[in-house]
């Protein structure tokens, strides 16, 4: 006897397992539709306590950019994992990092120096669009608007990698940090957000998106710091040398005296030397070749004077007119008088000819007569007006240097008892 097979038995076992087959794809793909949608649910309670935190840090006194960029790293750094983050600000037409987080190269990063290298972060602030490299295509959404190297073997090489590592090894993502339009102001790139990981961890859509809305949110916040530190630089800086202006120069002058008054250590170095600076025939420089070209000169000397005050750990400033200060910290009387000498021979040595712009007309050689202070040799720790009484001094030993014949340095014999 033949048993033939129950074919609805059969029908009914293959359906069984096919419906659940589906229920189990279906359950799980409810499962990781849950997830993502509790991951977007984090991703944006903690995106609407990043908004105020961010415009916090951009309104508050004295906030300054680099501040706003280390609270924007901060935040990416919650939502978005990442080897490396940079949140770079543009100033002039240089990338400067404004805060990092990382190890490896990304750790030798200066905060505050320009970045030097021609990278997706360049190519970013130039094309103000968002990118992506990688060892391949990232896969990303077109929708999203991610300019992805992989897909455009035309570009190269060479300038748009990482800024770490390489782009076989290392997967990078650049988005720009765009100041909002104006009644006067066009939309323009201000900054570029930067995030790297290994090969073996891309950055898929959600990631990409995030990193979007932070940049979408902290330009705001970036426009307002770097305005913030653009007005009390204008209120701290002279305009035409770029060295401190009279009220800066004298503010930090006064903070480093201060500072020195109040550290009583055994052997602590105390040392402030003041320099007071007249340009010797500038008048005559100006009535001959013109204020233009007297701008000129006045730059080239800041840019002596600065670099100098640089060398020497100190700082540099314009009185006003023709006039410039000098603070050396940390260094003796002597010493500080020797500096003063040597610049007044490179300054008589140098050759401003061709600012003249003119060869027509009869030379005018530039020299300079710098009076010197010396706290606390000079001027006495106990004193309550240190600061002023420094300045004073120095300003007064100037003008004997101009009274002795010019190009040359005065300073007081006399010292008094620390």
């Amino acid at each position: 006897m033949t048993l033939e097979p129950d074919t609805s038995y059969i029908i009914a076992v293959v359906f069984f397992f096919i419906a659940t087959a589906l229920i189990v794809v279906q359950c799980v793909t409810i499962a990781r539709l849950r997830r993502r949608a509790r991951a977007a649910e984090q991703r944006f309670e903690t995106l609407q306590h990043i908004t105020p935190a961010l415009t916090a840090a951009a309104s508050a006194a004295g906030e300054a950019t680099r501040a706003t960029c280390g609270r924007i790293i901060e935040r990416t750094a919650s939502l978005v994992p990442a080897q490396s983050l940079l949140c770079l600000y543009v100033e002039g037409s240089r990338l400067m990092l404004g805060a990092r987080e990382g190890s490896g190269y990304v750790g030798f990063l200066r905060e505050g120096a320009a970045y030097e290298g021609d990278t997706i972060a360049d190519w970013v602030r130039r094309e103000g669009n968002p990118a992506i490299v990688g060892p391949r295509p990232s896969g990303l959404p077109q929708h999203l608007g991610v300019y992805d190297f992989g897909k455009d073997p035309a570009t190269g090489r060479i300038g748009s990698g990482p800024i770490a590592g390489s782009r076989d090894t290392t997967w990078a993502i650049a988005v720009p940090l765009v100041r909002p339009p104006s009644a006067t102001e066009r939309a323009s790139v201000i900054g570029v957000l930067y995030a790297d990981r290994p090969r073996v961890y891309p950055f898929v859509e959600d990631d990409v998106t995030t990193l979007l809305t932070i940049a979408q949110l902290a330009g705001d916040a970036l426009a307002r710091a770097l305005f913030a530190d653009r007005v009390r630089r204008e209120a701290t800086h002279d305009q035409l040398t770029g060295l401190l202006s009279p009220t800066g120069f004298r503010k930090r002058l006064r903070e480093e005296v201060d500072a020195r008054r109040a550290d009583t250590r055994v052997g602590a170095m105390r040392d402030i030397a003041l320099f007071f600076i007249d340009t010797d025939h500038f008048k005559i420089w100006n009535d001959t070749y013109g204020h233009a070209s007297g701008d000129q000169l006045l730059r080239r000397l800041a840019a002596m004077f600065s670099q100098m005050a640089s060398l020497a750990h100190g700082f540099a400033g314009r009185n006003g007119g023709d006039e410039f200060c000098i603070a050396l910290l940390d260094r003796t009387k002597d010493a500080s008088i020797e500096l003063a000498r040597d610049l007044c021979t490179r300054v008589a040595d140098a050759d401003f000819r061709s600012l003249a712009g003119r060869d027509d007309l009869p030379g005018v050689h530039i020299t300079v007569s710098i009076g010197v202070a010396h706290f606390p040799k000079d001027i006495s720790p106990d004193e309550r007006q240190a600061t002023e009484r420094l300045l004073e001094a120095a300003d007064q030993r100037m003008y004997e240097a101009k009274h002795a014949g010019r190009n040359q340095v005065a300073f007081s014999r006399a010292r008094v008892r620390a």
